[in-house]
Protein backbone atom coordinates (compact mmCIF):
# COMPACT_ATOMS: atom_id res chain seq x y z
CA UNK A 1 0.00 0.00 0.00
CA UNK A 2 1.24 3.73 -0.80
CA UNK A 3 0.53 6.14 1.64
CA UNK A 4 1.24 9.95 0.56
CA UNK A 5 3.77 12.07 2.00
CA UNK A 6 1.56 15.07 1.40
CA UNK A 7 -1.64 14.32 2.42
CA UNK A 8 -1.42 10.81 4.16
CA UNK A 9 -4.15 8.71 1.82
CA UNK A 10 -3.83 5.65 1.26
CA UNK A 11 -3.61 4.89 -2.65
CA UNK A 12 -4.09 1.96 -4.81
CA UNK A 13 -0.98 0.07 -6.11
CA UNK A 14 0.16 0.90 -9.29
CA UNK A 15 -0.52 4.57 -8.90
CA UNK A 16 1.21 7.16 -10.45
CA UNK A 17 -0.36 10.11 -8.88
CA UNK A 18 -1.96 10.54 -4.83
CA UNK A 19 -5.59 9.77 -5.81
CA UNK A 20 -6.91 12.49 -2.98
CA UNK A 21 -4.19 15.23 -3.80
CA UNK A 22 -2.79 14.53 -6.96
CA UNK A 23 0.95 14.30 -5.57
CA UNK A 24 3.01 12.97 -8.21
CA UNK A 25 4.09 9.12 -7.06
CA UNK A 26 7.64 9.90 -6.61
CA UNK A 27 6.60 11.68 -3.69
CA UNK A 28 4.46 8.97 -2.81
CA UNK A 29 6.65 5.96 -0.41
CA UNK A 30 5.41 2.94 0.99
CA UNK A 31 4.47 3.38 4.85
CA UNK A 32 4.59 0.47 6.86
CA UNK A 33 3.62 2.45 9.99
CA UNK A 34 0.60 4.45 10.78
CA UNK A 35 -0.19 7.89 8.75
CA UNK A 36 -1.87 9.59 12.16
CA UNK A 37 0.04 12.49 13.20
CA UNK A 38 -0.42 15.21 15.93
CA UNK A 39 -0.05 18.56 15.20
CA UNK A 40 -0.90 21.88 17.14
CA UNK A 41 -2.73 24.78 15.23
CA UNK A 42 -4.28 28.20 15.73
CA UNK A 43 -7.51 29.00 14.29
CA UNK A 44 -8.77 32.48 14.34
CA UNK A 45 -12.35 33.64 13.47
CA UNK A 46 -13.65 37.06 12.74
CA UNK A 47 -16.86 37.71 11.93
CA UNK A 48 -17.05 41.25 10.75
CA UNK A 49 -20.17 42.67 10.82
CA UNK A 50 -21.58 44.62 7.11
CA UNK A 51 -18.65 42.51 5.13
CA UNK A 52 -20.72 41.11 2.70
CA UNK A 53 -22.57 44.08 1.71
CA UNK A 54 -19.47 46.39 1.62
CA UNK A 55 -17.52 43.32 -0.45
CA UNK A 56 -20.75 43.80 -2.73
CA UNK A 57 -19.81 47.87 -3.28
CA UNK A 58 -16.49 47.46 -3.86
CA UNK A 59 -14.05 46.29 -5.57
CA UNK A 60 -11.73 42.72 -5.29
CA UNK A 61 -8.65 44.70 -4.63
CA UNK A 62 -10.11 47.36 -2.52
CA UNK A 63 -12.09 44.76 -0.31
CA UNK A 64 -8.99 42.62 0.17
CA UNK A 65 -7.16 45.78 1.08
CA UNK A 66 -9.60 46.97 3.55
CA UNK A 67 -9.88 43.57 5.17
CA UNK A 68 -5.90 43.40 5.08
CA UNK A 69 -5.85 45.81 7.76
CA UNK A 70 -8.10 42.98 10.00
CA UNK A 71 -5.17 40.59 9.18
Amino acid sequence: MLICTSCGHENGEGAKFCEECGLAVSSVAASPGTREQRKTVTVLFCDLTGSTALGETLDPERMRAVLGQYF
